[in-house]
């Protein structure tokens, strides 16, 4: 009798061990899943960052080319004119 109450105690005391490990691993599971959610959070702010910064460089892109193409119309337009008047004077010199 004394040695199945030495079982009994025994397998009592594995089973708190047990059930404390169990709790201590679903408090950790719980703090694991709140920490994945933060990060899961972060991810998609930096996403939406991601998302606006290259629009906002999209943006200048296309303001830069627009700059870009205005200036090589207007030099163009400069250089005919500098052209016209080049052929003006030299039809007057003749």
């Amino acid at each position: 009798m004394n040695e199945l109450s030495l079982s009994i105690t025994d397998l009592k005391t594995k089973i708190e061990k047990l059930v404390n490990l169990h709790q201590s691993l679903k408090r950790d599971n719980e703090q694991l899943n709140s920490d994945n959610k933060e990060l899961q959070k972060i991810i998609e702010e930096q996403k939406k960052t991601i998302e606006a910064l290259q629009n906002s460089n999209q943006e200048l892109i296309k303001n830069n080319n627009e700059e870009q193409n205005r200036l090589v119309s207007d030099a163009k337009l400069k250089i005919n004119e500098l052209v016209q008047e080049i052929d003006n004077c030299i039809t007057l010199l003749k």
